[in-house]
């Protein structure tokens, strides 16, 4: 086993910590799965990830000028395309099938169906294995059984929106994607919000402020950038040390008890829990509050 790919901490920086030397393996399990859980207890808590990686977000602009990427500092932007266009149709070989339905989660196209005797079938085609349009409609006509698709447009297949199960019983599906990525706009690296300067459509309507607007409709602004930190801030990294020292210390010892006495001897302790949120909030200042 080793600590996640996006862990605040390395199992050194604990060992480190907790006067374990580096080349002892004997508690790596342990201290491995008290990185990764202390790992998580810091990023739920700022509800933000802190580790540098790629995102692709969809995001609801309600027709204004500014629209705000769910992670930051943003690091790098691939891509902001909105707008919409067909970029290929999918249609079932078989009238009679009972179901047949395709699928788009964002990452992936997944189809279902089950022909007219009672035999399900189902597939998926992975968007980072397919990048293109182009690619997915080879390879549904060449693979997918019972479905057959036609290419509109070569397209990004990250940038096709998103849909639950849709029926082909009785259509044809079109499916498309955000196309416009040239209009101008200005980023706010350390905040993460983007600011629409002009528009290749724009709207021109008299209760319009402005004249260049993100689109208002649902989830009809595509973003791929990467967010986060090459290296984790020190508080962080500290307070997830400490953490996770406490998760591996805890783990011999009995919780339930938070006092004891003996004698002229006693001591009490704040309960666990009571603990880690105070460990906690010493990064409120980190923390996602928007």
């Amino acid at each position: 086993m080793a600590v996640d790919t996006y862990a605040l901490i390395s199992t050194n920086d604990l060992k480190s910590w907790i006067g374990i030397s580096a080349i002892d393996t004997s508690s790596d399990a342990q201290l491995e799965d008290a990185v990764d859980r202390a790992s998580d207890m810091v990023e739920q808590y700022l509800d933000r990830h802190i580790v540098e990686r790629t995102y692709r977000e969809w995001i609801d602009p309600e027709g204004q000028r500014t629209i705000v990427a769910r992670e930051w500092p943003i690091t790098s932007v691939k891509t902001i395309a909105f707008g919409a266009s067909d970029a290929m149709t999918i249609q079932i070989d078989n009238a009679d099938d009972v179901l047949a339905t395709v699928e788009n989660d964002g990452s992936s196209l997944k189809f279902n169906r089950i022909s007219a005797s009672g035999v399900s079938s189902s597939a998926s085609l992975a968007f980072s294995t397919y990048l293109t349009t182009s690619l997915l409609v080879d390879q549904i006509n060449s693979s997918v059984a019972g479905f057959t698709a036609s290419l509109v447009k070569n397209a990004y297949s990250y940038t096709l929106h998103r849909f639950g199960g849709r029926g082909l019983v009785e259509a044809v599906m079109n499916l498309t994607y955000a196309r416009d990525n040239i209009s101008e706009y200005r980023i706010e690296f350390e905040t993460s919000r983007i600011h629409l300067m002009s528009d290749r459509f724009p709207n021109y309507r008299d209760d319009y402020r402005y004249t260049n607007t993100f689109p208002g409709s649902f989830q009809s602004v595509f973003i791929e950038y990467n967010a986060g930190f090459a290296s984790v801030p020190d508080d962080i990294k500290q307070v997830t040390i400490d953490i996770a020292a406490d998760l591996y210390r805890l783990r011999m010892e009995d919780l339930t008890k938070n006092s004891e006495s003996l004698g002229d001897y006693s001591y009490s302790r704040a309960p666990t829990s009571e603990r880690f949120v105070q460990t906690l909030e010493r990064l409120i200042g980190h923390r996602n509050l928007r």
